[in-house]
């Protein structure tokens, strides 16, 4: 959190407001559309909610979903009233002028670049002592278990075993294919590796 509010202040004066209004817009709208009438209306919601769907806490991110959700909800204002009468109208105003706010806190903060570059070395700094602290442990692991296998599969990495059973599977492809092309028989798989599929 700390490396977010240096990189993108304006989060943190704005952005708890910002995301209530959101909520709040896209709940109405969600109340508003849920009548098992299709209209325009659904596909726009639907393509907004899939669109902000992986924001994440940055202020561009979430200007723009201000602005998408204050425009749908100002071309169904009345209906939103209609629907509810406690519909703060004032909430698509409000989105609007976030949405801005945002945008220009991000813009003045931008000249403190260096503030974000400092953050982001040190993160990358921790990242690499973490990934380097972990593999010394593995590694370790991997020695001391080395009689005991489901114990050492334990503490091994799942992505680098997946990796590594890749990289043979794509090593006895290209072998196959090579061998192909030279005229000779296909070499065997390497035990638990799939033969490639045959033409």
């Amino acid at each position: 959190m700390r490396l977010l509010l240096i990189i993108d202040p304006a989060v943190a004066d704005l952005g708890e407001r910002a995301r209530f209004v959101v909520d709040e817009l896209e709940s109405a709208l969600q109340f508003l559309l849920d009548d098992d009438v299709d209209e325009p209306a659904d596909a726009q919601l639907a393509c907004i909610k899939e669109f902000h769907s992986q924001n994440g806490q940055r202020s561009s991110a979430l200007s723009q979903a201000l602005r998408d959700y204050a425009a749908l909800a100002e071309s169904l204002k009345d209906r939103l009233v209609d629907a509810d009468e406690e519909f703060d109208v004032g909430l698509i105003a409000e989105a609007r002028k976030l949405a801005e706010d945002l945008q220009r806190r991000a813009l003045e903060a931008s000249p403190e670049a260096g503030g974000s570059a400092a953050a982001t070395t040190i993160r990358n700094q921790l990242l690499h002592l973490m990934v380097e602290r972990v593999g010394a442990i593995r590694k370790t692991a991997a020695h001391v278990f080395r009689r005991h296998p489901e114990i050492a599969r334990e503490v091994t990495s799942a992505y680098e075993r997946r990796r590594r059973a890749a990289a043979r599977r794509e090593k006895a492809r290209k072998a196959a294919e090579a061998g192909q092309a030279n005229g000779k028989p296909a070499a065997a798989p390497a035990p638990g590796t799939p033969a490639p599929p045959t033409p």
